[in-house]
């Protein structure tokens, strides 16, 4: 049995902690909960047998760092893990400095991801394996973990003005601070690829991302992240401004990771690529750029690299662009509001008709836009079937031929109709499926109830399964599970008072009493006993 002591100034944030998983049965007790480093400081040098420390690293009176600096003085020190915050990764870095191997970020506190995190921490105390190649290996994996982060803030989030220029040597980044561009990796045909990998879509981007930084390894210089399965963003630095040196090495940089992907992977990918970026902090403006470019792969062409000016080029020769005005037609596919969609598809058929004066060239461009928003929406949300396909590419077609615009919009009408059905259908078959899944929870609420079972029964993947669930219901699937449960232990505490706690607990899910008693009074606002009293008043 490990002792784990919790060092966390918020009590919401300890009760989060100590209800997560059920330590006992795991081989773990929680032998103290401090509010600050100092009251876990005096504790350990009292009562030195305290194996891990999970500590929050912002705290009043000694805050995370203090508290590590410290224990490291100490001849018997304990394991460390951080709690961190979503913007707290310069804290984290900081914490690595000075030996800190694990984190937990506070916003993605997974118990299976935890109980992993502390059982390899178990199984390398039991070996007594201090610096162990596993250990190493855990370490590599855990710093990867946060360069891909930092870089994943920085591209949606922004990077923040009191960055610590160590930052790149410290995560082993191969970029500079100055001259940097983004690019944008679609992958095309995914659905094919979905087909081939199955459930090891995992595998995939794992050989993706290797095969790619194998290539960046080589240029010396980059670094690739996966935005999703289908997205990749490629950061290139250069040490010198030169636009003509800066373009001929993202050319053959892209070019051979285009090779690569293709003769190892088999897959081929479109590329946007932005500006130069002179300054880190206008990295966010420029991978919005890059993937603004590589959405305009279904009007200038698929299978290769669009670069800034490519762009502008086709913007300035097409008159007025839809880009930048389909939100509120997207908002009602997502919504599957009909009369709503093609009231805006109107819209959009009035503000094509707008580029007559242009030429047929300008009208081609506007309608090929609408189906490239259309196309994108379809790709996006799982609406492309090879039924569809085929006649979006007879309409790509069509496009290019233009004859007549009315003949074209009634075949984008026909399209989006269908979509508007598939739509209904798809929203049917979630709504069925949350259905069977609360019943089933309703139904066994007695046993246990895990987010991998219920997914598994109703034929999705965990991750899809808890997004659609908490969309339709309104709350997540632990919390619903939860409800359920204490609403069964009221409601057979209401027929049957004469009941003792741990049968209540038992007979609604929970083997452990105290932990029932936690959830019970975190949910209804007072311990069990305390409402098995008011209910005896009131009889």
């Amino acid at each position: 049995m490990m002792n784990v002591m919790i060092v966390e100034d918020e009590t919401i944030m300890r009760l989060a902690m100590t209800t997560l998983i059920d330590w006992g049965s795991n081989g773990f007790r929680i032998v103290y909960e401090a509010n600050n480093g100092d009251q876990a400081l005096q504790y350990i040098k009292e009562q030195p047998a305290v194996d891990i420390v999970i500590t929050d690293l912002k705290m009043p009176v000694m805050d995370g760092l203090e508290l590590i600096d410290e224990l490291n003085q100490l001849e018997v020190t304990p394991h460390v893990v951080v709690l961190s915050a979503y913007d707290d990764f310069e804290l984290v870095r900081k914490a690595f400095k000075r030996g800190v191997h694990d984190y937990i970020l506070k916003s993605e506190m997974d118990p299976d991801v935890v109980l992993d995190l502390l059982n390899r921490i178990k199984n390398a105390y039991e070996a007594k394996q201090t610096l162990s190649r596993q250990s190493k290996e855990i370490f590599h994996g855990e710093r990867l973990r946060l360069k891909q982060q930092t870089i994943r803030e920085w591209l949606e989030i922004g990077v923040a003005p009191q960055m610590d220029p160590y930052v790149l040597e410290d995560l082993d980044m191969r970029l500079e601070w100055t001259n940097i561009t983004v690019s944008i990796l679609r992958v095309e045909g995914f659905a094919q690829v979905q087909e081939r990998y199955g459930s090891s879509i995992g595998e995939f981007v794992s050989s993706v991302l290797k095969s790619i930084d194998q290539v960046l390894a080589e240029a010396g210089t980059g670094e690739v992240i996966s935005c999703n399965p289908y997205e990749y963003a490629v950061l290139l630095s250069f040490k010198t401004n030169s636009l003509m040196y800066v373009r001929q090495s993202i050319s053959q940089i892209l070019d051979q990771i285009i090779f690569v992907l293709k003769e190892y992977i088999n897959i081929h990918v479109t590329v946007g690529v932005s500006e130069l970026c002179e300054e880190m902090s206008q990295l966010k403006t420029f991978y919005l750029q890059a993937r603004k470019n590589a959405d305009l792969r279904f009007v200038i062409n698929k299978h290769r690299i669009i670069y800034p000016e490519d762009a502008k080029q086709f913007l300035q020769q097409s008159g007025e662009t839809l880009i930048g005005k389909e939100k509120a037609l997207l908002d009602a596919l997502k919504e599957g509001d009909e009369q709503t969609v093609l009231h805006e598809l109107d819209s959009m058929f009035a503000l094509i008709k707008r580029s007559a004066s242009m030429g047929n060239e300008a009208l081609r461009t506007r309608y090929m836009e609408l189906l490239m928003i259309l196309v994108k929406f379809m790709h996006d949300h799982g609406y492309v079937d090879s039924q569809q396909v085929n006649k979006i590419e007879d309409l790509y077609q069509m496009a290019w031929l233009v004859d007549s615009a009315d003949s074209l919009q009634a075949w984008i009408l026909s399209l989006v109709q269908q979509l508007l059905k598939e739509i209904d259908k798809k929203a049917g078959q979630i709504n069925r499926v949350i259905a069977i899944a609360q019943a089933y929870i309703k139904d066994h609420y007695r046993e246990e109830i895990t987010l991998g079972k219920i997914s598994e029964m109703v034929h999705l993947s965990e991750s899809h399964f808890s997004t659609l669930f908490s969309k339709a219901v309104g709350e997540t699937f632990k919390e619903f599970v939860t409800k359920v449960r204490i609403e069964k232990a009221m409601e057979s505490m209401k027929n049957e008072p004469y009941l003792k706690i741990y049968e209540v607990a038992e007979r609604t899910g929970y083997a452990s009493t105290e932990h029932f008693s936690r959830v019970f009074k975190k949910t209804t606002g007072m311990s069990p006993h305390k409402f098995m009293k008011t209910i005896s008043e009131i009889v």
